[in-house]
């Protein structure tokens, strides 16, 4: 069950319905989880940070070489994460021990709000690089 929590109104009314039956379960000796985390980000916003990306991608070099939107995203993440203090990635060997692998924090894990601040770095990373996103982005 997900249950989406937008005012203290609704989540005391949706934990007050929910006691009897969590209490209930709990005596017939079920086991139960509950988590509660931030909203994920929205379809919204991970439209925007991809539309965006394709335009750097378009626009910017690294390495002396133009790369696609999906290598540019990987770069760019990594990037924000370590300009906002969050964890990021590590590169590890490869199962064959012939190449390397990076592990690490993905788009589809971020918050609402991690996408939101996502959008604002691409912004500010984009002009202090040259590369101009078009704000029908936004």
């Amino acid at each position: 069950m997900r249950l989406d929590l937008t005012n203290e109104t609704q989540a005391r009314s949706l934990m007050v319905t929910l006691w009897p039956k969590v209490l209930i379960a709990l005596n017939a000796g079920k086991q139960l989880t509950l988590e509660i985390k931030s909203a994920n980000r929205s379809c919204q916003q991970n439209s925007k940070y991809h539309a965006m990306i394709d335009e750097i991608a378009q626009q910017a070099q690294h390495l002396g070489s133009k790369w696609d939107s999906e290598s540019w995203k990987r770069l760019l993440v990594d990037q924000f994460l370590k300009d906002s203090g969050q964890k990021t990635g590590v590169v590890i060997p490869n199962l064959a021990g012939d190449g390397i692998v990076q592990l690490g924090m993905q788009t589809r894990d971020f918050t609402k709000e991690q996408a939101s601040e996502f959008v604002e770095w691409l912004f500010a990373w984009g002009a202090e690089h040259g590369i101009k996103i078009g704000r029908a982005h936004v």
